[in-house]
């Protein structure tokens, strides 16, 4: 990562969870970073870390000129703000999560456009693709069929945002590395009670001692997960590389079922409850995990640091801190 040492970088959304440990993985490679945030899903406690060694910029991106103030100086930008909750904040407000994020999308692009950074990384999401794909995704065109049904808004949002940044990287010249994560999640999760997503509402709920546990959905669907830390060292290896021809997976071919995940919690957390099933909530597509063939012809070094073992130990800790 010697491409960012004394660079200037800005990370939008870079007190939230993926974010947080990008500008710690930028600030060890000798990176100035600027967090822009506006501390609606961010955490500042995420920074403590690094909080004398990074400049805060909090404000709105929704707004043109906060955008443009805030990325005035970056010779680098990592796009990662955007609002995302679980699957059950989703329904009817769709519209809404679309709109949003398009406000962000458009700000950011133009304050890019106007100030030409030497390079930007755009956070996508693998919600672009459909439900009725492959059980592991590869990179698959745009705009085949709808998004992911149970966050139809916001995948519209990211392939609006995708195709905004190929066309103002192409007719800008700046190279634009597009990242598509997969469920990513971390214990610097900040809870979103009722709309929070999988794995920390699992974690609460196993932890505060539900018995039955209730899986949304079958609970025999299948999901990869990759630890918020991994994601971010792939985001900056990517960019690192130069990459900037397509959209790239972020993610993991690795599958667990959901009534295993639970189970893998309980035994962590040192608890028997039963587990109960119940398919009238929503549970998304059967089987989603990613094809890292493209990551790994760039990346070909590359190793995740934390297990799901490791990972979900880390998420009860999460949990004991915060509740």
């Amino acid at each position: 990562m010697a491409n960012v040492r004394d660079k200037t970088v800005a990370v939008t959304g870079g007190a939230g969870l993926i974010g947080s440990y990008l500008c710690d993985e930028l600030v060890g490679a000798g990176a100035k970073v600027i967090v822009v945030d506006d501390f609606s899903k961010g955490r500042r406690e995420n920074l403590k870390q690094i909080a004398d060694q990074v400049i805060i910029r909090e404000g709105n991106l929704e707004i043109a000129e906060f955008a443009h103030d805030a990325l005035a100086d970056a010779q680098m930008v990592f796009h990662l703000a955007s609002r995302a909750y679980g699957v059950g904040y989703a329904a009817g407000r769709h519209y809404d999560i679309l709109q949003h994020n398009e406000r962000i999308t458009n700000a950011v692009l133009d304050a890019v456009c106007v100030h030409k950074p030497e390079h930007v990384l755009i956070t996508s999401s693998s919600c672009v693709y459909a439900d009725d794909g492959p059980d592991t995704v590869p990179e698959l065109p745009l705009f085949e069929g709808d998004p992911e049904a149970v966050n139809w808004g916001y995948g519209w949002a990211k392939r609006f945002l995708e195709q905004k940044a190929l066309i103002a990287g192409r007719e800008s010249g700046i190279p634009m590395t597009i990242v598509r994560p997969f469920n990513i999640y971390g214990e610097r999760y900040n809870w979103m009670g009722e709309f929070s997503q999988a794995i920390p509402m699992l974690v609460k709920r196993v932890m505060d001692g539900a018995d039955p546990v209730v899986i949304w959905g079958s609970g025999k669907q299948r999901r990869s997960y990759v630890h918020a830390s991994d994601c971010a060292q792939m985001m900056a290896l990517l960019v690192a590389s130069g990459h900037s021809n397509g959209a790239i997976n972020i993610g993991t071919e690795e599958t667990i079922c959901m009534t295993d995940l639970v189970a893998l919690i309980c035994r962590l957390g040192g608890l028997d409850p039963v587990l109960q099933t119940d398919t009238s909530r929503p549970e998304g597509r059967f089987v989603k995990s990613a094809d890292m063939s493209r990551f790994r012809a760039i990346v070909p070094d590359f190793a995740f640091r934390v297990s799901l073992e490791q990972g979900l130990d880390k998420m009860i800790g999460w949990y004991r801190q915060t509740f």
